[in-house]
């Protein structure tokens, strides 16, 4: 997965960077290696902080943002969010996947056999 950091009325520190890139990984499995994470860094006001992650993948975007006073915190809580909306979609995929199992054949095409 490759990483987009952007820092806006803030310096994003190499601190900040490696933490990102460490806590990103987590969701680089569920992703392309091209895939690319946009993770952009906002201050607010003194001592607040915007932190946006987005993720375009396929024909889905997923978007977490967070206000916070600890940007390491809203971090791992964004990641978190991201984590909750993949499986959100897993799940939804897996049960359509097990409906058109259950019921591969329509009424209509049964009446067509039927005929």
């Amino acid at each position: 997965m490759k990483l987009d950091i952007t820092g806006l009325r803030i310096e994003v520190t190499d601190a900040f960077r490696d933490f990102t890139e460490k806590k990103v990984q987590k969701l680089a499995k569920f992703f392309e290696p091209e895939t690319i994470c946009h993770v952009t860094f906002t201050e607010k006001s003194k001592g607040k902080q915007h932190i946006d992650i987005r993720i375009e993948y396929r024909s889905r975007t997923y978007l977490a943002e967070e206000n916070c006073e600890d940007i390491y915190y809203g971090l791992e809580s964004l990641i978190t969010k991201i984590e909750g909306q993949i499986r959100k979609d897993k799940d939804i995929s897996e049960k359509k996947r097990k409906e058109t199992i259950a019921n591969p054949v329509s009424e209509d095409v049964e009446d067509m056999l039927e005929e």
